[in-house]
């Protein structure tokens, strides 16, 4: 790949990833479902994973051509800027990255560490003692554990789906604990853990993009409203849900939550979430339910044609793509992947009169 094909796949995608995150959000508020918010979500993240994918190691097609009437000289200089960019461009998004999953690998140690170490597991005696039923629930191997270091309740999952609660909260009123757990157990029920990963694995790859950071909140959001909306109706108690939110986010206020459950799926880890969440509530009690609709299997349709047509289109930015295809070549290392298997596919631009770029750039550094 070289630094033309590179700036048209990083400069494409770029704008493909703010078009599906754009489609999602608005395909959001036609839904109005949360359950179908979130599938939305999860195919949003899906779908920018693929995308990046099949930028990097793929061929793609292409529907439009750099535009003619540019003199040799401007052409040259555009090449050559576009050069430099990418390599400037590379090294912070390589540094960015490494950042990113650094930060991430500490939050993980970290996080293990804290379980291991300042958490209580429950025995036998301790889960029977839970104003739950467990077994209905079917989460295999579930594990809950207690701390004094936090003041709100978080859960995770990798090898083991992980419910941490406040000490305080174990001690406390019956109700309070019941509808944290409610809530706690949708999360899990729901395998928002494999979302919240699928949101990590973009912020990570993504990290530079406002769209991904856009995505986030949105989907973190709509996760709690989820688990919000499950608790209350399983519990039938609106009033006694608004009540914890609240005692929650006193706790929050006075002493930071938001420290150790860092990524983790975290009950109240922002107060600024807490109140429009609380608001949320009151107004769908005063709300009268509606039947379920297909809006949420629409909404995933449109979502998936809109993947399947953005995937199509790339900005012309190549100045040497040549007319001889409507295809770019294969990425180097998936081609020389295929050459390994004795599988020929075209690695190369076809030679044109564009091709002699390449000509006339080593002419001109011979100058």
């Amino acid at each position: 790949m070289d630094y033309s094909l590179a700036f048209e796949v990083g400069s494409t995608l770029c704008v493909q990833v703010a078009i599906i995150v754009a489609v999602t959000l608005t395909l959001q508020r036609y839904v109005s479902d949360t359950r179908g918010s979130c599938q939305l979500w999860t195919i949003c993240f899906v779908s920018l994973i693929a995308l990046v994918a099949a930028g990097v190691l793929f061929p793609h097609r292409r529907l439009f051509e750099f535009p003619d009437g540019f003199s040799r000289q401007s052409v040259v200089g555009i090449v050559t800027w576009q050069a430099r960019l990418v390599v400037a461009l590379l090294v912070i998004w390589i540094a960015g990255t490494f950042v990113s999953i650094l930060r991430r690998a500490l939050f993980c140690v970290s996080l293990i560490r804290f379980l291991s170490l300042r958490c209580e597991e429950l025995d036998a005696e301790g889960l029977t003692s839970l104003p739950v039923d467990l077994d209905r629930d079917g989460i295999a191997n579930l594990r809950i554990m207690l701390s004094d270091e936090i003041q709100g309740p978080f859960c995770w999952q990798l090898h083991r789906p992980t419910i941490v609660l406040p000490r305080y909260m174990f001690d406390d009123d019956a109700t309070t604990l019941r509808l944290v757990l409610l809530h706690e157990l949708e999360h899990l029920r729901t395998e928002h853990p494999m979302q919240h990963f699928l949101q990590g694995v973009c912020s990570t790859l993504l990290w530079f993009h406002p769209a991904v950071w856009w995505a986030a909140d949105g989907a973190e959001l709509t996760r709690e409203y989820l688990c919000d909306e499950a608790a209350v109706t399983a519990s039938g108690k609106c009033a006694d849900y608004l009540h914890a939110l609240v005692k929650i986010a006193e706790r929050c206020g006075s002493v930071s939550c938001s420290s150790m459950p860092r990524g983790t799926l975290a009950f109240g880890n922002r107060k600024s979430a807490l109140v429009r969440r609380s608001d949320r509530l009151v107004m769908l009690n005063q709300t009268v339910s509606k039947p379920k609709s297909l809006r949420p299997v629409a909404a995933i349709s449109i979502l998936l044609l809109w993947v399947l047509a953005v995937q199509q289109v790339w900005l012309p930015t190549n100045a040497i793509a040549s007319g001889r295809s409507d295809w770019s070549p294969w990425p180097t290392w998936t081609a020389n992947t295929l050459h390994h298997f004795d599988i020929r596919v075209r690695d190369f631009e076809p030679f044109d009169e564009r091709t002699r770029l390449h000509e006339w750039l080593e002419s001109e550094s011979d100058h």
